[in-house]
């Protein structure tokens, strides 16, 4: 007996509609599942448990939905693609979606200090039977994981020591966190060049927890040697205009979602003012 006879069979000897009900599958939403993350997009699959009590298998007939982030819809379709409801048995049946974080950003109203924004998801689902396509609705909702790349700014320049043939300074960086989570940077793997010249460089392997909605200051040390700098960068220190100041860095930042340490490299550029 094929399958759709044999649930033809069982629906037909319950009689009425209201009769079949124990034998329709039911359908909630699971769980989200993370698959890749980084700075620019998320593929994620958004999971939904569907219990068959039938001994019989239930190819899909329909599928559709409709998925908004802060109440803004971002993707909706209508796909069974094949999937098939499993006999006497729990399925999961996922709904995947890959979202580019600026254009997502770019239509939402995310919020500085929070780390998810939140979802609605809703459809249904469809098998056919005897009476008919039986729709099976869905509503669920949640929070969505919502990256941001940690912002770094060059802050002051301080000169705190200058003669004819060496200079003490502090570069002031500054990073800003969105989330409302700390994170953490590490191994951050920094060069540092004045007018055009690398002055130095470092490593600093636990940088910093920053907290949550907060900018954290860090001091980058510099000794110039002027022999080895040359004079154009003496001149630079002692002709009164602003300096070009450019830094380039590499780190690994732990974000706020579960398992996902990702690398992040960093270029900054501007002119400063000595201070």
């Amino acid at each position: 007996m094929t399958r759709p006879l044999a649930l033809a069979s069982l629906l037909l000897l319950t009689g009425c509609f209201e009769e079949i009900e124990p034998f329709l599958p039911t359908v909630q939403f699971g769980r989200l599942d993370v698959q890749n993350l980084d700075w620019d997009h998320i593929e994620t699959d958004f999971v939904f448990y569907v219990d068959n009590p039938n001994p019989i298998g239930i190819p899909l007939e329909s599928f559709d939905y409709a998925l908004s982030l802060a109440d803004v819809e971002l993707l909706s379709g209508a796909d069974p693609d094949g999937l098939e409801f499993l006999a006497s048995d729990m399925s999961e049946v996922a709904l995947p979606a890959d979202l580019v974080f600026l254009n997502l950003y770019e239509l939402i109203q995310t919020t500085r200090g929070l780390d998810d924004v939140p979802f609605g998801l809703n459809g249904s689902f469809g098998f056919d039977s005897p009476l008919g396509v039986v729709n099976l609705p869905y509503d669920a909702g949640g929070d969505f994981p919502a990256l941001r790349t940690p912002n770094l700014e060059l802050g002051r320049l301080r000169l705190q020591d200058l003669s004819f043939t060496s200079a003490t300074l502090q570069l002031d960086v500054q990073v800003d966190n969105d989330h409302g989570s700390t994170v953490w940077l590490e191994n951050f793997d920094y060069a540092l060049s004045l007018e055009g010249i690398q002055v130095g460089s470092g490593m600093i392997a636990d940088f910093a927890g920053i907290d949550g909605a907060t900018t954290y200051t860090v001091g980058l040390p510099l000794e110039i040697d002027f022999i080895d700098a040359g004079t154009a960068l003496y001149e630079a220190f002692t002709g009164g205009d602003k300096i070009n100041v450019k830094i380039e860095a590499a780190t690994d930042v732990i974000t706020p979602f579960e398992d996902y340490i990702l690398p992040l490299d960093i270029s900054k550029s501007g002119k400063l003012s000595l201070q």
